[in-house]
């Protein structure tokens, strides 16, 4: 069933009967195959609606990536609107440079999400915009883009953050709409300042965000194997350049939940995320919970570290034979867990 957004969207097809026009993340797969008789390309940055959407058909119209290339010209464009604005003035920077002359910019999203002030990022690069529609608890706004659009540079949305944290100095990269943007994490510094001695062996970071665990385990295990993997294609292009910055040999994938990642490990550490989108969200971590088995090594073991009020116990003791609660402040538990069942 398409999106709230998506149903917007169709009410106003006429929009995409004429040009080229690009999608940014939609929020569901169905909405490019449901407009099939128009010419739309579609720039997703979380892996999950990427493979969906490309099981629906024309594999080759989807891309996945941190930005979306700037050679390739459209005649619209609309971008659906993330929780982060800092994400989104990026998302309309990088799409804005994607636009031929006095093409149209299109935002879409629900009223809960801050659409109405979201319209507002578009002043930059359009003299006027207008509300086209609303339905379902969302909105749709648009201008022409007539204003001069500067050449977009992903490297001009980074920010290199120094960490000191647990007897380690490092760096990472972070960018807008990667978790935690900028800072350190009050959860994963919790993590990393109980981490019981670091295994050697292959460890995986889930949800890697920025790459902040990921980094600290190969700084800590150099010997070991580190994988880090996320649904994100912000959170995977932070991943490789926070490894870069520490001279790090690394494997990043991104990855739909653990389907994506291969073979077993002796540790997986997690600060894993509960929400998608604006929605929050446990399955994903529900689901990871679930499927540890078939990922850790028989004398394996998991560190992860969550919100207080989320009460992963219960579904870490169906899955583990030991499961301690190394540490809890007001806001974040800290559960180290041993011997899978």
């Amino acid at each position: 069933m398409l999106s709230a957004a998506s149903q917007v969207l169709v009410r106003n097809e006429e929009f995409f009967a004429t040009g080229k026009w690009l999608l940014v993340n939609p929020t569901d797969s169905h909405i490019a195959a449901t407009l099939s008789d128009a010419d739309i390309s579609v720039f997703h940055q979380y892996f999950d609606i990427y493979q969906q959407s490309k099981d629906q058909g024309k594999a080759d119209k989807h891309t996945f990536a941190a930005a979306y290339p700037t050679d390739k010209k459209f005649d619209g464009a609309v971008i659906y609107v993330p929780k982060s604005k800092e994400q989104l003035k990026m998302l309309i920077a990088n799409v804005a440079a994607c636009l031929t002359p006095n093409a149209s910019l299109l935002l879409v999203g629900e009223n809960k999400g801050g659409i109405k002030s979201a319209v507002k990022l578009l002043d930059s690069i359009c003299s006027q915009t207008n509300k086209i529609d609303s339905a379902r608890h969302c909105a749709l706004f648009g201008g022409q883009v007539d204003k001069t659009i500067k050449a977009f540079d992903i490297n001009k949305w980074q920010t290199e953050v120094a960490l000191s944290v647990a007897g380690q100095d490092y760096k990472v990269c972070s960018l807008p709409g990667v978790f935690n943007h900028g800072i350190l994490d009050l959860g994963t510094q919790l993590l990393l300042e109980n981490l019981p001695e670091v295994k050697a062996g292959r460890l995986l970071d889930f949800g890697c965000g920025a790459g902040v665990i990921g980094c600290y385990l190969a700084l800590k295990s150099p010997k070991s194997e580190i994988v880090m993997s996320d649904v994100s294609a912000l959170a995977i292009y932070c991943s490789k350049q926070s490894a870069k910055l520490n001279n790090l040999d690394v494997q990043v994938v991104p990855s739909n939940g653990l389907a994506d990642v291969n073979g077993k490990f002796s540790a997986v550490y997690t600060n894993p995320p509960f929400h998608t989108g604006i929605q929050t969200d446990y399955s994903v971590t529900e689901n990871f919970i679930s499927q540890l088995n078939n990922y850790l090594a028989k004398a394996g073991s998991l560190v992860l570290v969550a919100n207080k009020f989320l009460r992963y116990s219960e579904l870490l003791e169906k899955r583990f034979s030991s499961v301690s609660l190394v540490e809890q402040t007001s806001k974040f538990s800290l559960y180290h867990c041993n011997r899978i069942k």
